[in-house]
C-alpha cells in the first residue's frame, strides 16, 4: 500500500495544503502575508522541486511517505510541548508499571533454569488430609516406579546438612543424599568431573561427594584441580568427584551431595512409610502432568488399601518444578502475580484512555487542517496514517520514559519479592530487565500507539461531510456532538476499568490487614532465633545432646541483654520440615476409622514457652521437675483440647503418640493448655492442633532452634554475637545457621500477601488519580469548548444554577455509567482473587460500596471545578467568544 502508484498532482495538492496551512498560521503569530509564505516555503521547501521529484520518479517509497510523516509529528508535537509532556509521562505510568511487573513475573514464572525440558520435570508431594503437604514415602516411591507408565525416569533425594569444620569458623553446609538417577531426572551434568554411578550408589558404596558451584568458589577458590581431593564431612573423609554447574541448589538449597547407599527394600516398615523423601519424575513426551497426577492418585488410594494403619489420611499431588522451587504448592504466588499483571494492564488501558482523550480534544482543534487536506485531494489513508505516525511517537517516547521508570522500580520490586525459594534462589530472586523484558516493551509501546489510536482514528474515519466539519471546526463556541460523544465514550471507559482495580486492590489490602492482625499465640518483640543441627558422631547418646542442650541455655542466659532462653526440636513458624505425630485419646476413639489425628510435635526445654511467649489459659507450663525421671507430662495447644476432649476440661486428661510399626509410647498427662500457637508456617491460615513435651523425656536425633528473648532496651539482634560466643563456649566446633529475629522471620510468612497488597495497593491509588485527571480534563476542555452555548444561554435566561447543573449532570450521567459497567467487571476480577483471601469476602459488599463512594466522591470533584468555572463565565463575552 505505501508503494502504490500516485499521480503527481496528488503529492503536489498535498504539500500546497500543508503550505497554505503553514502560511496561515504564520499569519496569526502577526506576519504579514509576503513574510508568512516565504517562511512556509523555507520550511517546506520549493513546491516545484517537489513536483518534478515525485514526477521523476514516478512512486513515493514507503520510507519516503514514513520519513515525511515522522518530520510533520515532530514538528506537530514540538508546537505543544504540555500537551506532550502531559501525554508522554502518562504512558509512562502504564509502560513503566508494566514492565516492572513483567520483570518479575518473569523472573519467577518464565526464567529458564539449570535443568532439561523443565516442562516435563515433576515432584510428588504427599497430602495429609488432603491439604498438608509433606515428602514422598518409600512406599510410594516403589511403588510410582514399579506401577506407574507416564514417567520415563525418576530419582530420589533426601534433605541433610552437614558440619564442615575444616575451614576456619564451623559452617553449617545445606546437602543432600541422593539416588544416581536423580540428577539423570532433571538432566544436571557436572561442569567438572562426573556425576554419582551405580555403584557409589550401592550400600557400601565409596564415600564420594559432589559440591556446588558457589561452595567451590567460595572455600576452594574455583581451583579447577579440585577433582579427587578429599572433604571432611562429619569427621569422615570424602573424595570430591565433581562440581555441579552455577544456580544448581536442589534440593533445598543444597551445596553438598552425597550417593544414596542404601536399599529400601531392607528397610523397616516404618522408614519406608516415613514421607522425608523428595521425589523427581521426568513425564514421557506424550504425558500431561494432570494425566500423571491421576494415575498417581490411583496408585495412592491402592497403597491405602494394602496399608491401612500406615497411608490412612493420605494422598498424593503432582506439581510443577517451578511449584516446588517457590514454594508454591497451593499456587498462591502465581494467582498473585496473575492478578497484578492483570491490575498493571488495567492501569495502561487507563493510560490510554487519557492519552486518547488529549489526543481527541487536540484532534477537534484540528479538524479544519484535516478537512482543508481532504478537500485538497488527500485520502483518508493518507491523514489515518499521519494520526498512527504521531500516537506512535507518543508511544515510543513514552515507551523510553517507561523502560527508565521501571529501572527506578526495581530495587522496590526487589525487597518485595515474594519467593521464599527453596532451590535456584540465585535466577529466581535476580529481578532484572533483560533481553526478553526489553522485547515485551517493545511490544506493549506497539500495542500502546495503537491502542492511542484508535478513537481518534475512528473519529475522524466517521467524519465524512466535510462541509460541516469546515463550518463547525471554525465556530470554538460550538463543539461537535462527535468530539463529546467520543470523549464521554472514553471517560466512561477509564471509570469502567478503574472499578475493578480499586476493588482488587481494597480486597488485598484488607487480607493484608488481617493477616497481619492474625493472633500468633506468642511475642515475636524481642526474639532472637538460631538454628543448632548437633553432629550425629560427636553426640551419637542422647544423654550428650541433653547436656549440649542444657549448657548451652545456661551460658546464653548470663549474656548481656538476655532476659531468657529456651530450645525447641521445631521453632514456630520454621522454613524447615515441621515435625508432627499422630496422636490418640484416652478413652475417646476416633468416631470414623480413617480419621487420622495429627498434632504438631515439638520437643522443648522447660524454659521454651516462657521464652516464647505463650499464653496459659489453664494449668501449667513445662518446668525443670519434668525430666527424665519425672512423669511423662505434655502442654497442649486449645485446639488440640477441642479436638481430644471437646466440650471437657483437658487437664488431667490422657494422650498418647502412635506411630505404626513401632513400639508404643507412655501415655502424656496434660498439665496445662495454651493459647493457639501458630507454629506450622504452611498453614499458617489455619489453626492446628500442637503439643510441648520435656525435652529429655523423648529420645531423638532431632536438630535445635534456640530462642533468646532479650529484655526489651535494645534490638534482639545487637545479643547475636554474644550468643554465639556463648554457644561456642560449651562447644567450639558447634555451627550456629539461620540467625534471625522472630519479627524479620514472622516478615517472610506473609511476604507474598504483602508483595501483592503494597504493588496492588499502589497500582489502585495510581489508577484512581488517572481516571480522576481523565474525567476533569474532560469536563474541563468541554465547558472550555461550550463557553459561546453557555453564553447563549444566560443570555436567554438560564441562571448560574442552571449552568451548573448542565455542567455537574452530565457529569453525573457519565460516572453513574461508568461505575454500572466497572461493577460488572470487578466481580468477575474479584472472584479470581478469592483463594488468595484471608476473612475478606471476593464480593464483599462494604468494600463494593466504599470504592462506589470514593470513586463517586472524587469524579464529582473533578466535576466540580469546571463547572464552577462555567458559571463565572460573562455573557457577553461568551457570546464574543471565537
Amino acid at each position: 500500500m505505501f508503494g502504490r502508484q500516485r499521480k503527481p498532482s496528488d503529492f503536489g495538492d498535498e504539500i500546497e495544503a500543508h503550505l497554505q496551512l503553514e502560511i496561515e498560521r504564520l499569519q496569526e503569530k502577526g506576519l504579514s502575508e509576503p513574510e508568512a509564505r516565504a517562511a512556509a516555503r523555507r520550511a517546506f521547501g520549493n513546491v516545484t522541486q517537489a513536483r518534478e521529484r515525485f514526477y521523476e520518479s514516478g512512486r513515493c517509497l514507503w520510507w519516503d511517505h514514513l520519513r515525511q510523516d515522522i518530520r510533520f509529528g515532530l514538528r506537530t508535537l514540538a508546537k505543544g510541548p504540555g500537551f506532550t509532556a502531559v501525554a508522554v509521562l502518562t504512558l509512562a505510568l502504564g509502560i513503566g508499571a508494566n514492565t516492572a511487573i513483567f520483570s518479575a513475573v518473569r523472573t519467577l514464572l518464565l526464567r529458564p533454569l539449570p535443568v532439561k525440558d523443565i516442562d516435563h520435570i515433576a515432584f510428588s508431594v504427599a497430602l495429609r488430609e488432603g491439604y498438608d503437604p509433606f515428602g514422598t514415602s518409600l512406599l510410594e516411591y516403589d511403588a510410582f516406579q514399579k506401577r506407574g507408565h507416564s514417567f520415563s525416569g525418576m530419582g530420589l533425594a533426601l534433605q541433610q546438612s552437614f558440619n564442615l569444620v575444616e575451614h576456619g569458623e564451623p559452617e553449617r553446609i545445606q546437602g543432600a543424599t541422593v539416588q544416581a538417577d536423580y540428577f539423570e531426572t532433571l538432566g544436571v551434568v557436572p561442569i567438572l568431573g562426573r556425576s554419582f554411578n551405580a555403584d557409589e550408589d550401592r550400600a557400601g558404596g565409596p564415600a564420594v561427594v559432589l559440591i556446588g558451584y558457589g561452595l567451590w568458589r567460595r572455600h576452594f577458590g574455583g581451583d579447577p584441580g579440585i577433582l579427587g581431593k578429599s572433604l571432611d564431612l562429619e569427621s569422615r573423609s570424602t573424595t570430591i568427584i565433581g562440581v555441579l554447574p552455577p544456580s544448581f541448589d536442589l534440593p533445598n538449597a543444597a551445596e553438598i551431595w552425597v550417593p544414596y547407599q542404601r536399599n529400601p527394600e531392607e528397610l523397616p516398615l516404618a522408614e519406608r512409610a516415613a514421607h522425608d523423601h523428595e521425589l523427581v519424575a521426568r513425564l514421557k513426551p506424550e504425558v500431561s502432568l494432570q494425566q500423571a497426577d491421576k494415575e498417581l492418585k490411583g496408585i495412592a488410594r491402592d497403597l491405602e488399601r494394602e496399608y491401612p494403619r500406615e497411608r490412612a489420611g493420605w494422598s498424593v499431588a503432582l506439581i510443577t518444578l517451578r511449584q516446588e522451587v517457590l514454594g508454591d504448592l497451593s499456587g498462591r504466588v502465581e494467582k498473585a502475580l496473575r492478578t497484578l499483571s492483570a491490575a498493571v494492564g488495567f492501569l495502561l488501558f487507563i493510560c490510554c484512555g487519557n492519552v486518547a482523550s488529549l489526543l481527541l480534544a487536540r484532534g477537534v482543534t484540528r479538524e479544519r487542517e484535516l478537512a482543508l487536506r481532504r478537500s485538497l485531494g488527500a485520502d483518508w489513508w493518507r491523514l489515518l496514517r499521519q494520526i498512527l505516525t504521531e500516537t506512535s511517537l507518543l508511544a515510543l517516547l513514552g515507551g523510553l520514559a517507561g523502560l527508565l521508570l521501571a529501572y527506578l522500580v526495581l530495587p522496590l520490586l526487589r525487597f518485595l519479592n515474594p519467593i521464599q525459594t527453596v532451590g535456584f534462589a540465585a535466577p529466581l530472586r535476580d529481578i532484572r530487565i533483560d533481553a526478553g523484558v526489553l522485547g515485551f516493551v517493545a511490544l506493549i509501546t506497539t500495542v500502546t500507539g495503537i491502542i492511542c489510536a484508535l478513537t481518534p482514528v475512528a473519529k475522524a474515519a466517521s467524519s465524512n461531510d466535510l462541509m460541516p466539519l469546515m463550518k463547525e471546526g471554525g465556530q470554538r463556541g460550538i463543539p461537535g456532538r462527535r468530539g463529546r460523544k467520543w470523549l464521554a465514550v472514553l471517560v466512561v471507559a477509564e471509570l469502567a476499568i478503574a472499578v475493578p482495580l480499586l476493588a482488587g486492590g481494597a480486597l488485598l489490602i484488607q487480607s493484608f490487614q488481617q493477616l497481619q492482625k492474625t493472633e500468633l499465640g506468642f511475642r515475636p518483640n524481642h526474639l532472637l532465633t538460631m538454628h543448632l543441627v548437633l553432629s550425629p558422631t560427636k553426640y551419637r547418646e542422647f544423654s550428650q545432646r541433653v547436656t549440649f542442650a542444657q549448657n548451652v541455655v545456661d551460658h546464653v542466659k548470663v549474656v548481656p541483654g538476655v532476659r531468657s532462653a529456651g530450645m525447641s526440636t521445631n521453632m514456630a513458624l520454621s522454613t524447615f520440615i515441621s515435625y508432627d505425630s499422630v496422636f490418640t485419646v484416652e478413652g475417646h476413639p476416633p468416631g470414623n476409622p480413617n480419621d487420622v489425628p495429627i498434632t504438631a510435635h515439638r520437643l522443648v526445654t522447660p524454659e521454651y514457652l516462657q521464652t516464647l511467649g505463650v499464653t496459659l489459659v489453664r494449668g501449667r507450663l513445662l518446668n525443670e521437675h519434668d525430666g527424665a525421671r519425672g512423669s511423662p507430662v505434655v502442654v497442649i495447644s486449645e485446639e488440640l483440647a477441642r479436638q481430644g476432649w471437646p466440650g471437657e476440661d483437658a487437664i488431667g486428661k490422657r494422650i498418647k503418640r502412635v506411630r505404626p510399626g513401632q513400639a508404643d509410647f507412655p501415655w502424656l498427662t496434660v498439665v496445662g493448655v495454651v493459647k493457639d500457637v501458630k507454629e506450622d508456617r504452611f498453614n499458617f491460615r489455619i489453626d492446628r492442633p500442637v503439643w510441648y513435651l520435656p525435652y529429655e523425656q523423648t529420645e531423638n536425633v532431632l536438630p535445635l532452634d534456640l530462642v533468646v528473648r532479650g529484655n526489651g532496651y535494645g534490638d534482639a539482634a545487637s545479643v547475636a554475637t554474644g550468643v554465639r560466643n556463648a554457644i561456642h563456649a560449651v562447644d567450639p566446633d558447634q555451627p550456629v545457621s539461620n540467625v534471625t529475629t522472630m519479627d524479620t522471620h514472622l516478615a517472610g510468612v506473609i511476604v507474598t500477601e504483602r508483595f501483592s497488597a503494597v504493588l496492588m495497593g499502589a497500582l489502585a491509588a495510581l489508577g484512581l488519580t488517572l481516571a480522576t485527571i481523565g474525567l476533569y480534563g474532560v469536563m474541563a476542555y468541554s465547558v472550555s469548548r461550550q463557553t459561546g452555548e453557555m453564553g447563549l444561554r444566560m443570555a436567554l435566561g438560564a441562571t448560574r444554577r442552571d449552568i451548573f447543573r448542565m455542567v455537574v449532570g452530565r457529569g453525573v450521567r457519565l460516572v453513574i455509567l461508568g461505575l454500572c459497567l466497572g461493577s460488572i467487571g470487578a466481580l468477575s476480577f474479584t472472584r479470581f482473587l478469592s483463594g488468595t483471601l484471608y476473612r475478606v469476602k471476593a464480593s464483599d459488599p462494604l468494600t463494593f460500596g466504599l470504592v462506589a463512594a470514593l470513586l463517586s466522591l472524587v469524579s464529582l470533584a473533578a466535576c466540580y471545578v469546571p463547572a464552577r468555572r462555567a458559571t463565572k463565565v460573562d455573557p457577553m463575552v461568551a457570546l464574543r467568544y471565537e
